[in-house]
């Protein structure tokens, strides 16, 4: 996996002490390099922990946000689920496929606020939080002997921040297929957003068979059939490429008045959504 994440490594503007940033180092230069990486790291985080808000708030929010959009609970807690999911999921991978680190992160590591418009609004993570790397370079790092056990870690990580809400969501009428697919389309979303502008062919083929292979082993290992839940594809356009990952799982936005189904859903034929993907490519240069 080394040579397929070299290729994304190769878009981000990397220091020549890389080896030795702290988490908060490295979230600034994901987020310098596309803003979608929005974790946030601090010496005293704030906000409520996850582990007592989910229990306690979550499910008065989640009403709150359905009624603010005037949805139904099944409709509208997938959408709430994704922004959390984002902020979350998007910048733990992209941690894994930049830097070679897998955050050690549990419910109750992570700080949540809450916004006006009911969604979450920043998740917070102590900057001391340890992390598996294959080398030692930090004061909180914990190596591991390869890159396979460093998938086994990132695997159990995702597996332990996702696993304990699938009940509190099943409450929520949603079942454990849409939250999976929701969970690990925002894990996917890595690929994509370091890869977010249309690169020319001549420059790098980014290996997109390579990186769904990894997905599928990663996520069958998060949970039973989660390779099968979305697929890392890209479409080429005069020269250029550009990445997206099609879910196989619909997150059922289309049922709320006024919205459609997203340019990735698996409601669109192949084909079709090709189509789509070229025409969003062909925006970004005008």
């Amino acid at each position: 996996m080394e040579n397929l994440f070299n290729q994304f490594r190769t878009l981000v503007s990397l220091p020549e002490n890389v080896k030795t940033l702290s988490v908060s180092e490295q979230q600034a230069i994901l987020n310098r390099h596309e803003p979608f990486f929005r974790l946030r790291f601090a010496e005293q985080p704030k906000g409520i922990k996850a582990s007592e808000w989910f229990e306690r708030e979550f499910p008065a929010v989640v009403q709150d946000y359905a009624d603010s959009i005037e949805a139904k609970l099944p409709f509208a807690v997938p959408i709430w689920q994704k922004v959390f999911n984002a902020i979350l999921l998007t910048s733990l991978v992209g941690h894994r496929v930049v830097f070679d680190r897998v955050l050690q992160l549990t419910l109750d590591d992570l700080y949540l606020s809450i916004g006006e418009d009911h969604r979450v609004a920043s998740i917070e993570v102590s900057s001391a939080i340890p992390f598996f790397a294959l080398e030692a370079g930090n004061e909180n790092a914990m190596q591991v002997e390869s890159e396979l056990a460093l998938d086994e870690k990132l695997a159990q990580v995702i597996t332990t921040l996702s696993e304990p809400l699938v009940p509190l969501y099943k409450k929520q009428k949603v079942s454990p297929k849409v939250f999976w697919g929701n969970a690990l389309y925002a894990c996917d979303l890595a690929f994509s957003k370091l890869a977010h502008q249309p690169l020319a062919n001549d420059r790098l083929d980014l290996d997109v068979q390579a990186a769904s292979k990894w997905q599928q082993n990663l996520f069958n290992a998060v949970t039973p059939k989660g390779g099968e839940l979305n697929t890392v594809k890209k479409v080429t356009f005069n020269g250029f490429q550009k990445l997206y990952v099609r879910r196989e799982t619909c997150c059922l936005k289309y049922k709320i008045e006024g919205k459609e189904k997203c340019s990735t859903c698996n409601l669109h034929d192949s084909e079709i959504q090709e189509n789509i993907m070229r025409m969003n490519m062909l925006g970004l240069f005008q």
